[in-house]
């Protein structure tokens, strides 16, 4: 709020002094805005009042100086192009570059700054709430305009922004934005980039459902602009959850700020970022050493960091260093995976989606902040913050009143603000009563009990503080400490607030304070120090000074306690005293009242119309009326015949409170005495779902009878929010109650607030600003017929009657008592009759009418059935006969069931007979209304059938045009991978349009003054004529009835009594005849809707002059006065008809031009509309062909590649090699002997499995690397697999449904693939946002099959490129190894004792064996208690009497011979010495390679049979042919 009152300013000599620090463009920029001076003179909020209250229109700025003006009036209006920096008067008269694409002058973030620097903190406060409220970025750093100036921190802006949101359990959450914490992310672009930042972050902050306009930026007019003073400026917008996950975009309330301009030119923002976000989002294009410096610097300082790499103009050939240099950069940040999001494709689309995903997975773990916090670090980083040491002080002092209220709000309430209490309540009612007659003994004597406990009042501790802050000669200080007052009540009780129950919206009642409770005390105390003064209250005498200088500095006065139903009398009056000392002499003011109901929002209402402050409505606690005194612009006070507009708001009517029996009765006098007071009393009805509007409209009708019988006459007009039937039904009963006052229609969506879901804002909706201005016409015609009609008021008369008024109200001297609703239920039965009986009139109208064309349509072609001709005026004749004939009809219904209903409510005849003339005018009114309306409807109707019938051709090819165009665009797209903005789109469909045939753009007629043209060319006849001097009679259109021949135009020897009379017959007959063959004349022009030229006029004058001669020949003789005025009234009617015809013709064209401007906007949304809808079925079907359909096509088409050469594997000479693990495992053995090399033994041993695998893979790379002759049948399984797909979608676009679901549509065509060829199509991917759009099924099942028919050319393509080389997968060899080893593995089993594998893998079995087992030595076993290996193999344990001993046996030493009982599932045969065939190929091997083994493992070489050391390679070899069975 405001405190400062601000005078006009002389602007002085203009010098350069306070911008001579600044660049050119800085000082030419803010000259151009006018507010260069206003650095010595902030701007505050007294400022408003200025710029509100003459405002009836959004006019387009004439020249930049009045940018600044027309940015706060909108946004005080909630108006979505408060930003936009359209004026007529463009920038380059001032010296800066002129873009000639846009219309805006200069960039409005530019202007967003200008007004912030130009602006004093309070009235920045309210700044901040509307742009909240209008979903826009609130600044909260402000660079300086000086350089060597430190920029600003905006913390006391955001003191009184509250939001509300949803927790994950439902449950709402009201806090404070400055202190409440939430995840801090921010973004900066570093370098040039040509990816839009702000952009990007609109498309996330809205989500993939909407779209958002939070961030200016270079997609919005004026946004391409260059920056001048906004270059460094941080920018705020929150976004909260409201619980619905199909609108979250994020899980938690998200804080995101915005940096603008190049990061590397900002070191001090840079600095405040990295403390305070939880995440920086950088966009970078280059990375350079400089770059790489600055984001290591920042990584240091933040918790996370996301890189947007946006390089898309690298060159090709130095693609490669750039993302060497990337991904060194990302190892040196330690940036996770996912932490880097490539944007070079320009698809800010795709970057945003990717960047939503990637905060969604990271905010649920990120530390909070809060905007204190940011304050705080910001002054240790010596940035200044608004808030200085006037302001802390202020802040001291509301700590020292508010001491004790932690303790509770009701506690606090008794203690320290006792006297709004019980006490005064019941003193208020017992005067009430004691002037209504009641009284008695018992209330005489509780009437002084009660002034008696008033009297024992003293002054509390918070009440002393409270005083003496206000009375402070330090008015900043004043006003910060009301400002910290109201803000400090209100975080102390949002987290205790529920203000609306989750489910059905009703108030919850619990104990609340506000600065309107010290306010009221303030009065109180005052009333109690004016009944009996004493030592304590020795100073009360000054309060009413102090309330004097609060209420002209803009805070509000408490006219009416509403909780005590009560008129504070001495206090008010006292204030007003001083007041009306204060104003000039002789100061003259009208009264306007707003009776505001619970939920009616008064407070932005009147904000929006006058820029006053009274408190905010979703802040407002207690009940009653409040009054300001508006000093009216120079312009107002001529049309109001005065000079200053008290302005009454009443809160809380029909408030839902449980603890107030009599609460009908209260407000009732509550509305009636404010009603009382004003000339004008708005009522403004909250929306009708809110409930009890029948109780609303009672107490108003109650207002309107007690007031109507009133000396002092008020005015009622009717305020809706919505379109429901409560408006019509109160200006129903204001027509009829009022006396002398004109028809009152409801001014509806003026004061319609919208809650978004994820934002601290209202709906910042064009028609209600649109409503607010009409309401303000409205209120203004009334004062201008108030000033017409009456005498305005003085402070001092005004008071007078207040105080008349309140003893009337008291003792209840009224018309109607006091919440009596006998009277006001008949009024409002019959008022709701009428208005059921207008809608049903209105909507079988509005049926009709909409069926107008076609019914033209049936006219036409019924005519032409029976060979006849019908043209417009024909169909207009009929269509307005009709409709007559049907509004008279329901005229006669809704006057039928008025006395109907009349008659069964046994309505008082008297209060019908009082207002029969009255209902039954209103009714014949209505009937008029609608069939003036009506008519209106039918010309335009049939204007526009004829329009849609001869531009049908044209629009169809238009259409055609569009969708070729339409094509070309999406070819466009999906070669670039570049999103086309809705400015280019617009610019195609203008491109379009204007090729259009010229004929549909006729220019507008010029509008002629034919009267004054043919009143010329009639003088120059007359002159011509010798009749200069002659006085031209001119005819207004009531004179038009026949022109009549008098006395006075016959000559003096023609006037002779027996003969005049004749002679004017004679010469009436001829005039008569004279004037037919003009009319015929002008009338033959007009039916061939021929405009007006000179020559008509001429020709008209030539017939007219060659009948005088004819009428010379007569007897009688004429004066010259005869031809002037026969001349003048022919030239009259002539004048009219051509008039008519003008209007007639420019109406057709206004139709035309609407038509056309309608067709137009339809056809470039629907433009518009159809390339997103195209657009999004097209990355729908691409992205499903190449994330899901490509893959598995692929898999297809390659695993036939793998079975033919798997097959070719087996073939031939490998055939018996393959054909079982126990072949394998001896060709295994076989080739390790041939090629005679340790490595491999010693690999074979350590790992069967790994050795196999090896062997494996190098011979399929041997076989793969030669010449494999493999017939080609991948074509055949493409065309098998694309077959297939084709065939689903076929299926698929059988379908009836037009609309589909692109998600679902998709899953079945997965189920009828799998159904059809069992493939497994991946359906993970569905589940991303891309999918999960509503679209035209056939337009997508046509994007569908184009991306499939390309996706099966390219694989074909690829085919024939290389159809005598099979180009295989770098993954194949992989996949032939596992199939292959697959097919040799056999059983995995090992020797428990020298681990050769088992070689019964070729059939199933529960016992192992193995063919060849090993002298243990090999697998590094010693002897007993020696370091030797041993050389004695299983089956030669066995035989024997040796032990075992292992972790299987628990440590306890076993025979060998007993090994089953251990290892049941093992067969191992004893060894033969008469047979050692199966040892000999490891015993070779063994002696070859002992000293080997022995180094390998670290151990003493076996000590080994001398007979070993004489077996051959080739004796080994047969050994093992013979273990294996093998004959070669």
């Amino acid at each position: 709020m405001s405190l400062h009152r601000r005078p006009i300013p002389d602007p002085g000599t203009l010098t350069t002094e306070i911008v001579s620090e600044t660049d050119r463009d800085k000082h030419i920029l803010l000259q151009m805005l006018d507010l260069h001076r206003e650095k010595v003179l902030p701007l505050d909020l007294t400022t408003m009042l200025y710029i509100s209250t003459p405002c009836t229109e959004d006019k387009l700025p004439e020249d930049p100086t009045e940018l600044s003006t027309a940015f706060l009036r909108r946004l005080w209006l909630y108006n979505a192009q408060a930003r936009n920096t359209h004026c007529k008067k463009v920038a380059g008269a001032y010296g800066l570059n002129v873009d000639e694409n846009t219309q805006c002058v200069i960039n409005p973030l530019d202007l967003v700054a200008a007004v912030y620097m130009a602006t004093n903190s309070f009235l920045r406060q309210e700044i901040a709430y509307r742009m909240v409220q209008c979903n826009f970025a609130v600044p909260l750093y402000l660079p300086p305009v000086y350089p060597e100036k430190k920029g600003t921190v905006l913390l006391g802006s955001f003191r009184g922004i509250f939001g509300g949101w949803k927790s994950p359990s439902e449950k709402i959450i009201m806090k404070n934005m400055a202190n409440s914490r939430m995840p801090f992310v921010s973004a900066m672009r570093l370098g040039d980039c040509s990816i839009s930042k702000s952009r990007v972050l609109n498309t996330v902050l809205g989500g993939p459902h909407k779209r958002n306009k939070c961030f200016v930026n270079s997609g919005m007019d004026g946004g391409q602009l260059p920056r001048v003073l906004s270059d460094g400026l941080v920018e705020l917008c929150w976004n909260l959850p409201s619980g619905g996950n199909h609108d979250n975009v994020f899980p938690r309330p998200v804080l995101v700020a915005n940096l603008r301009g190049d990061a590397a030119n900002y070191k001090k923002q840079m600095s405040l970022l990295c403390y305070t976000s939880a995440v920086l989002i950088v966009f970078c294009r280059r990375f350079g050493d400089t770059e790489r410096e600055l984001l290591a610097s920042w990584r240091d300082n933040t918790s996370h960091m996301i890189l947007i790499d946006c390089s898309m103009s690298v060159e090709e050939d130095g693609r490669e260093d750039h993302e060497k240099f990337k991904e060194k950069l990302v190892k040196d940040l330690e940036l996770p995976d996912g932490m880097v999001l490539y944007g070079g494709d320009g698809n800010e689309e795709r970057i945003a989606d990717t960047l939503r995903d990637v905060l969604n997975h990271l905010i649920p773990h990120l530390h909070t902040a809060n905007l204190v916090g940011t304050a705080g670090m910001a002054n240790d980083l010596n940035i200044n913050v608004d808030e200085d040491e006037i302001c802390r002080m202020a802040f001291s002092e509301v700590e020292e009143v508010l001491g004790g209220i932690e303790n509770g709000v009701p506690e606090f309430l008794e203690n320290q603000l006792p006297l709004q209490g019980a006490v005064w309540k019941q003193l208020c009612q017992l005067e009430k009563e004691e002037g209504r007659l009641y009284t008695t003994q018992s209330l005489t004597e509780e009437k002084e009990d009660l002034i008696k406990n008033l009297l024992d009042y003293k002054l509390t501790t918070a009440m002393r503080a409270f005083l003496a802050a206000l009375c402070t000669h330090d008015m900043t200080k004043r006003a910060f400490f009301l400002s910290w007052m109201r803000v400090k009540l209100e975080v102390m009780q949002l987290e205790k607030l529920s203000f609306f129950k989750e489910m059905n919206g009703e108030q919850i009642q619990e104990h609340c304070i506000g600065l309107d409770h010290f306010l009221r005390e303030m009065g109180l105390v005052y009333e109690r120090y004016f009944r009996s003064p004493d030592s304590d209250l020795y100073d009360m005498f000054r309060l009413p000074y102090v309330g004097a200088e609060l209420l002209l500095y803009g805070v509000p006065l408490e006219l009416y306690d509403g909780d005590a139903s009560a008129f504070p009398f001495n206090w008010v009056y006292s204030v007003l005293y001083e007041v009306h000392k204060q104003l000039p002499q002789f100061s003259r003011m009208r009264v306007l009242t707003v009776l505001g109901f619970q939920n009616s929002k008064n407070t932005e209402v009147l904000s929006s119309l006058f820029g006053v402050n009274f408190s905010k409505w979703g802040r407002k606690h207690i009940k009653g009326a409040y009054m300001l005194l508006l000093s009216l612009p120079d312009k107002f006070r001529m049309e109001m015949n005065c000079e200053f507009l008290m302005l009454i708001n009443t809160e809380g009517l029909n408030r839902q409170d449980a603890h107030q029996a009599r609460s009908l009765v209260h407000d009732c006098e509550l509305a009636t005495f404010v009603s009382g007071l004003s000339d004008i009393t708005l009522v403004n009805l909250p929306d009708e779902v809110q409930g009890g509007t029948r109780v609303n409209i009672q107490i108003a009708i109650n207002a309107l009878l007690c007031t109507k019988d009133f000396e002092r006459k008020t005015a009622f007009l009717v305020a809706s929010e919505g379109a429901g039937m409560d408006g019509k039904i109160m200006s129903y009963a204001i027509d009829i109650l009022s006396t002398g006052q004109s028809p009152a229609e409801p001014q509806k969506g003026g004061i319609c607030h919208n809650r978004t879901s994820n934002s601290a804002t209202i709906k910042n909706d064009q028609s209600y600003s649109d409503a607010v201005l009409r309401l303000k016409q409205s209120l203004l015609a009334m004062f201008h017929e108030k000033a017409t009609n009456g005498q305005p008021t003085c402070l001092g008369s005004f008071m007078e009657h207040m105080c008349n008024l309140w003893e009337s109200v008291k003792k209840e001297n009224v018309a109607i008592k006091f919440g009596d609703t006998g009277k006001n239920d008949a009024i409002i039965g019959v008022c709701v009759t009428l208005a059921q009986g207008e809608k049903q009139l209105s909507d079988q109208i509005d049926c009709w009418v909409q069926g107008l064309d076609n019914h033209i349509t049936d006219l036409k072609e019924s005519a032409s059935r029976y060979g006849e001709s019908l043209n417009k005026d024909g169909i207009l004749r009929i269509l307005k006969e009709e409709a007559t004939t049907q509004i008279n009809t329901e005229g006669d219904k809704m006057r039928a069931s008025l006395w109907d209903y009349i008659r069964e409510k046994d309505v008082e005849i008297a209060l019908v007979e009082n207002y029969r003339a009255k209902l039954l005018n209103r009714a014949a009114l209505v009937q008029e209304q609608m069939t003036a309306d009506v008519v209106a409807k039918i010309e335009s109707a049939a204007i526009r059938h004829d329009l849609t019938v001869e531009t049908q051709p044209l629009f169809t090819k238009l259409e055609s045009a569009l969708d070729v165009k339409l094509v070309s665009l999406m070819q466009t797209c999906k070669n670039t991978d570049f999103v086309i903005q809705d400015r280019e789109l617009e610019q195609e469909f203008v491109n379009a349009w204007e090729s259009m045939p010229s004929n549909l753009k006729d220019s507008h007629p010029e509008t002629q003054e034919i009267f004054a043209r043919m009143v010329e060319k009639l003088r120059e006849n007359l002159n011509y004529r010798g009749l200069k001097k002659k006085r031209v009679k001119l005819w207004n259109a009531n004179q038009l009835n026949g022109f009549t021949v008098r006395n006075a135009h016959f000559a003096l020897n023609s006037k002779m009594k027996k003969t005049l009379k004749y002679n004017k017959d004679v010469a009436q007959r001829f005039t008569d005849n004279l004037v037919e063959d003009c009319d015929r004349k002008f009338s033959d022009k007009i039916w061939h809707n021929e405009g007006y030229s000179d020559s008509y006029m001429r020709e008209l004058l030539a017939v007219v002059d060659k009948g005088l001669e004819v009428i010379k020949m007569e007897s009688f003789t004429l004066k010259p006065k005869y031809e002037v005025d026969l001349k003048g009234y022919i030239c009259s009617k002539a004048s009219m008809s051509f008039q008519e015809m003008q209007y007639s013709i420019i109406k057709e064209q206004e139709t035309k031009e609407r038509f056309l401007n309608e067709m137009k906007e339809r056809h470039k949304q629907n433009f518009i509309q159809q390339f997103g809808k195209r657009h999004r079925c097209q990355k729908a079907a691409e992205a499903f062909t190449n994330l899901c359909l490509k893959p598995t096509a692929e898999d297809i088409i390659n695993s036939s590649l793998e079975k033919q050469i798997f097959n070719n594997i087996l073939q031939k000479e490998n055939a018996r090699l393959y054909s079982s693990p126990k072949k394998f495992h001896y060709g295994l053995l076989r080739d390790m002997l041939l090629k005679d090399s340790f490595d491999n033994f010693h690999e074979y041993l350590q790992s069967h499995e790994r050795f196999s695998r090896k062997r494996i893979e190098n011979f399929i790379i041997t076989h793969l690397s030669g010449s494999v002759m493999i017939e080609d049948r991948r074509e055949q399984r493409m065309q098998q697999i694309f077959g297939c797909m084709n065939k689903c979608i076929t299926q698929a676009s059988d379908s009836s449904v037009v609309q589909c679901n692109v998600r679902q549509l998709l899953e079945e065509m997965c189920i009828s693939l799998k159904s059809l060829e069992q493939v497994n199509v991946p359906t993970q991917i569905l589940e991303i946002p891309l999918f999960n759009i509503t679209a035209s099924r056939d337009q997508f099942l046509k994007y569908l099959q184009q991306s499939v028919s390309e996706l099966s050319s390219s694989i074909a393509q690829e085919f024939m490129e290389n159809d005598d080389v099979i180009e295989v997968p770098d993954d194949l060899p992989y996949k032939l190894q596992g199939m292959l080893y697959k097919t040799v593995k056999g059983c995995d089993k090992r020797c428990p004792f020298c681990k050769a594998p088992c070689d019964l893998g070729e059939r199933e079995h529960q016992v192992h064996e193995a063919v060849v087992h090993r002298p243990k030595g090999l697998v590094c076993y010693t002897n007993a208690n020696s370091t030797t290996l041993s050389h004695s193999t299983c089956s030669a344990d066995i035989a024997g009497k040796n032990q075992f001993q292992n972790r299987h046996t628990k440590g306890q030493s076993l025979p060998f011979k007993e090994y089953q009982s251990i290892y049941p599932d093992w067969n191992i045969s004893p060894e033969d010495p008469g047979n050692n065939g199966p040892a000999i190929y490891w015993r070779y091997v063994f002696m070859r390679y002992n000293s080997h083994f022995a180094k390998e493992y670290q151990c003493a070489p076996a000590r080994l049979p001398v007979a070993w050391g004489e077996i051959t390679q080739g004796v080994a070899l047969q050994s093992l042919r013979e273990a294996f069975e093998i004959t070669e």
